[in-house]
């Protein structure tokens, strides 16, 4: 299985060992990445925006443990303290499905 993403060096040129239809899609400045499977036909291609929704994914999942991680140590070291009216509105707000969440 061959994996080719033209984004990691910025150059869509043609590359000896390249299968032409993965040669073809990058000439079309698709913004994607191909993975070509030789002899089969096969192919799959994700799409650049794919990988920005997963980098994305990453880093909101890498706040999130730090803002968990902040919270066990303020409830370890007995400063945690929390607003049970605020609290109370957030679990009626997601059982309403989140209508007038502003509040």
């Amino acid at each position: 299985m061959k994996v080719d993403d033209r984004n990691l060096n910025g150059v869509a040129g043609l590359t000896p060992g390249r299968t032409a239809e993965t040669q073809e899609t990058d000439r079309l400045g698709s913004g994607t990445a191909v993975v070509s499977q030789p002899g089969t036909g096969d192919r799959a291609e994700i799409s650049s925006l794919a990988g920005r929704i997963s980098g994305t994914l990453s880093t909101l999942s890498a706040q999130r443990a730090e803002r968990v991680a902040a919270l066990a140590k303020q409830y370890s070291a007995g400063s945690y303290s929390v607003d049970s009216k605020s609290t109370s509105r957030a679990i009626i707000q997601d059982a309403l499905g989140n209508k007038d969440a502003a509040q």
